[in-house]
């Protein structure tokens, strides 16, 4: 029993640092997207790219994606996602339940604070569950025949020598190709 207590303890305080980080990274965020907008960048880098590379340790397209994220959903996407372990898609998902006041199911609201850490990841992931599938897309021609084309490219851009085997099996994707072209009406 006394290790359950010890556990639950170090999990709480898990739970309180992950909030927090969300703060931090959505506070981190905005530091870096004033950066950027006013330029301040240029006193120690030649341009956005190489500053974010050598001073802030990541990629600029990285930085990018953070800022891009916080001007979609605001500071609330990085606190939940650091609760709860989701990302944007996840959050657009869910969005509209999520506001200031924190996570809001069945009625209830959720705050987002440190002590509520696991009720708020819980909630979220409640909310996940109920989101519907999307409608499956129809899928379009345009990526098969892409598909199609680069395989002639390379094909034409191939220097090996066919051994029989290769030749045989070469052979035997183009039957399927044809066959399959066949289908939808097209005959050579």
């Amino acid at each position: 029993m006394q290790e359950e207590g010890h556990l639950a303890r170090w999990m709480g305080r898990r739970e309180a640092f992950a909030l927090v980080a969300g703060r931090c990274s959505a506070a981190e965020t905005q530091c870096l997207r004033h950066i950027r907008d006013e330029k301040l960048y240029r006193t120690l880098a030649q341009n956005w790219d190489e500053f974010c590379t050598a001073y802030v340790g990541v990629s600029r397209r990285s930085v990018e994606r953070n800022i891009a994220l916080l001007d979609e959903f605001g500071p609330l996407f990085f606190d939940v996602s650091q609760v709860a372990h989701i990302g944007p898609d996840e959050f657009r998902a869910i969005a509209a339940d999520i506001d200031a006041e924190g996570v809001h199911l069945d009625g209830a609201v959720v705050r987002l604070l440190p002590e509520n850490g696991a009720e708020a990841a819980a909630a979220v992931n409640e909310l996940l569950r109920r989101v519907p599938p999307p409608p499956a897309e129809e899928p379009t021609f345009e990526p098969v025949l892409r598909s199609c084309q680069s395989a002639g490219r390379l094909l034409a851009a191939c220097t090996v020598e066919l051994n029989p085997l290769d030749q045989m099996e070469l052979a035997e994707a183009l039957v399927v190709l044809r066959k399959a072209a066949a289908a939808r009406g097209v005959a050579w």
